[in-house]
């Protein structure tokens, strides 16, 4: 009886061992899973300010298409007097079925409206436009752009922000609007080293 005791007890203490180094390789699995994260929150090669961009079109069935995708602005200027952001749309096309007609990578100048920028945020209502992608007319619907400096662990463009923010107070022309926005992309690029 004791020989079964002691052979149950070796199975026992196998199935420990096995269990306990499961934990503790799950324990670093998770572990540096989230140090990458938050490493990564902290290499900001991404900052941009951004809106999420959908778009329709009549497809070749009559249907309606979509585009949908991320537009990235790369800067502001003032075109027939009106404040715009140039930037790329980032997505694909798809037709009424789902079937998808391509990649777009696209440039695309909208109108800018309701600038709002505090210290730490920065919020912008794209107006809606029709342009031509991948050789289809898109109406792309009105929306919302921004760029918020919490994300990962240091404030971006802190002070840039804080400017525009300062600026907005009073009754800016376009002109200096878009300068000030264009500064703050400036400030949320990442630098690249070399």
């Amino acid at each position: 009886m004791s020989g079964r005791l002691t052979e149950g007890r070796r199975r026992m203490t196998r199935i420990l061992r096995h269990l306990t180094t499961g934990a503790i390789a799950l324990t670093l699995v998770l572990g540096l899973g989230h140090v990458s994260a938050a490493n990564a929150q902290d290499v900001d090669d991404g900052a941009a300010i951004t809106a999420r961009v959908h778009g329709t079109f009549q497809d070749k069935t009559g249907g309606l298409g979509v585009l949908s995708g991320d537009m990235l602005v790369a800067g502001f200027d003032v075109r027939s007097g009106t404040l715009t952001a140039i930037g790329t749309i980032v997505g694909s096309l798809a037709d009424s079925s789902g079937n998808i007609l391509g990649l777009v990578k696209h440039e695309l100048a909208l109108p800018v409206a309701n600038v709002a920028s505090t210290c730490n945020q920065l919020r912008m209502d794209l107006a809606g436009a029709d342009a031509d992608v991948l050789n289809t007319l898109v109406h792309f619907d009105a929306q919302l752009a921004g760029f918020d400096s919490r994300d990962g662990a240091i404030p971006k463009a802190l002070r840039v922000l804080c400017d525009t923010g300062h600026l907005l107070r009073g009754k800016p022309t376009p002109a200096a609007v878009a300068e000030a926005l264009n500064s703050v992309v400036a400030g949320i690029r990442p630098v690249k080293e070399r």
